[in-house]
């Protein structure tokens, strides 16, 4: 008979373990919170899951032969960027099956853009960025799948990520770095610096991005700009230093000559004058506590909220603001206003980046979380994102979960018609990268939203989780009832109650965002574990050394004929 039973007793075992406070497990009990209703913690699909068969098909050659990857794409807005819920699936998929990793996928320096890095890794910069994102009312830059792009001209411009920061245990070593992006008149390279060496990528220019193979697998990505006119570049560099440099010096008289103007607006005895006129630029130091730019000086991002840690669409507006001030800062730095005339003014070169993906060619799963605080589904039409297509092609998702949602309804008049003909549109785009993508569609958690100052409960949970089934019924993919779940309408509010949610009762707390993933990989397993039951049964093969080689499918070339399974390493 086929060998199923193994991976059976060991999903079983997952499924109802007791919980044990380690990574890769199910550190939050649900027994104590009785609002949430776990016999719905399921993935139910209204048209049958005849389209998750190709998916489950190279599960099984993973799970049963280590072979082959399976990609996953997590896609939403701010409870994706923060990277928690998808943050927490993505450890169960990785770290209870030791070797299932099979690269890191989508990453981004969010940092750069002043915004929250995802809670899985660290970004740094250096340099001035400007940043465009898909919740913009201006998109002022083309944009790709993760629907974000930072520009640059700074000649000192550098971004870092590390992806294992946050891991005990090193989980990626990434052998390939592709970094979508393109220079405005093609006079600026990214450059990948390994162990103090710089690794030149390949350029594809019909996807305006650049691979790169580094000397040996790597968990930290390093990009330098490196202009084609190098002088100019070493000359610039140097130029903008000493005029931060000049600007930190004149901001710390400024300080000293207003403390010791009001200093001596207290003393009565003292004549009137100008404190200012007592410091000289010649003699004033720079106090040790005072951080000069640049340098090693790499902002580094917040844990995983940032700023946004109200409804989306109220940081919206904020964040926007604060980059049309971010842009007209970067542009306004021209070589003229350096202080010298001694290099004549010309346009610097610019480089923008939308993405970055890693890559590596062990067998395994790769989930990559896609996530704008504040987006929505149009926020990923073409003419907001034109590149999402060509730069998801090199990911190419055998499963998409689908988590957009919560800010679309977060409106007076929900309108779920106009929801679902929204998702059709975002629907086409992802399966003209893979039509025979398996999706999955979370409904969006209760919320409650602030009405003079009183948070009151928002009605179109309901309608929305409606909207869901029927998206989910016409495409013929499955659905993750989270609203029904976690209790239904008003349900929010025990979360909170429970420690689990946020203040403001449209996001969760960590210990809630674990749980939801807890949860989900357990939906998921079910789904997965029903199949296996399906599977038939085969008799056994004893492999000798004359047992010749199997033959090769011809309906599947990645399975056997009539395999005989082992236990799972997935």
């Amino acid at each position: 008979m086929r060998f199923f039973s193994f991976l059976i007793l060991v999903l079983s075992a997952i499924l109802y373990s007791a919980p044990v406070e380690k990574p890769g497990t199910y550190a939050t009990p649900v027994d104590k919170n009785d609002f949430i209703d776990t016999s719905l913690n399921i993935i139910q699909f209204p048209k049958g899951d005849a389209s998750f068969e190709r998916l489950y098909q190279k599960l099984d050659t993973l799970v049963f032969e280590n072979r082959g990857q399976v990609r996953i794409l997590h896609i939403g807005g701010s409870h994706l960027q923060a990277d928690v819920i998808s943050g927490r699936i993505r450890e169960h998929f990785v770290k209870e099956y030791p070797g299932a990793s099979a690269g890191r996928g989508f990453v981004f320096p969010y940092s750069a853009a002043k915004t929250n890095t995802p809670s899985s890794y660290a970004s740094k910069y250096k340099g001035i960025w400007t940043s465009s994102k898909n919740i913009s009312k201006q998109v002022s830059l083309p944009l790709g799948v993760l629907g974000i792009a930072v520009s640059t001209n700074d000649p000192r411009a550098e971004i870092a990520l590390y992806l294992n920061k946050y891991n005990p245990t090193p989980i990626w070593n990434e052998s390939r770095i592709r970094l979508f992006g393109y220079s405005d008149s093609s006079d600026v390279v990214p450059v990948l610096r390994v162990d103090s060496m710089d690794v030149e990528g390949v350029l594809d220019t019909v996807s305006q991005s650049y691979l790169f193979i580094p000397p040996h697998p790597v968990d930290t990505i390093n990009v330098v700009f490196r202009w084609t006119d190098t002088t100019y570049q070493a000359t610039i560099a140097q130029m903008v230093t000493d005029s931060l440099i000049q600007d930190s010096i004149q901001r710390v008289q400024d300080s000293i000559a207003h403390v010791q103007d009001s200093l001596d607006a207290l003393d009565p005895s003292k004549p009137k004058s100008s404190s200012s006129q007592a410091v000289s630029s010649s003699s004033a130091e720079i106090p040790a506590e005072v951080a000069l730019p640049d340098a090693s000086g790499l902002p580094l991002d917040s844990m995983f909220f940032g700023e946004c840690d109200v409804l989306d669409t109220a940081c919206v507006n904020q964040e926007e603001k604060r980059n049309s001030l971010n842009f007209q800062s970067g542009d306004s730095l021209k070589t003229d206003s350096l202080g010298t005339d001694s290099v004549p003014e010309r346009p610097r070169p610019r480089f923008t980046l939308t993405g970055i993906l890693t890559e590596t060619d062990a067998p395994g799963i790769s989930y990559s979380n896609v996530g704008i605080n504040g987006a929505r589904v149009p926020s990923y039409f073409e003419e907001i994102c034109p590149n999402f297509e060509k730069e998801l092609s090199f990911f190419k998702p055998d499963l998409v979960i689908f988590a957009i949602g919560i800010n679309d309804a977060n409106t007076d008049n929900f309108d779920g018609k106009v929801f679902a003909k929204n998702y059709d549109q975002l629907i086409a785009r992802i399966k003209k990268v893979n039509p025979d993508v398996a999706m999955i569609f979370e409904t969006n958690n209760d919320m409650y939203r602030k009405v003079r100052k009183r948070y009151v409960q928002h009605p179109a949970g309901e309608t929305a989780r409606q909207a869901f089934f029927k998206i989910a019924e016409k495409h013929k993919a499955g659905v993750w009832d989270k609203f029904s779940l976690m209790g239904g309408l008003g349900s929010m509010a025990q979360w909170e109650k429970a420690n689990l949610a946020k203040k403001d009762k449209v996001h969760f707390n960590l210990a809630g965002y674990n749980l939801l993933g807890d949860l989900f990989f357990k939906a998921f397993l079910h789904a997965y574990q029903e199949h296996i039951a399906r599977l038939p049964a085969l008799e056994p093969v004893t492999a000798t050394e004359n047992t010749p080689a199997e033959p090769v499918s011809e309906e599947n070339p990645e399975q056997p004929k009539d395999s005989t399974t082992t236990a799972p390493k997935f």
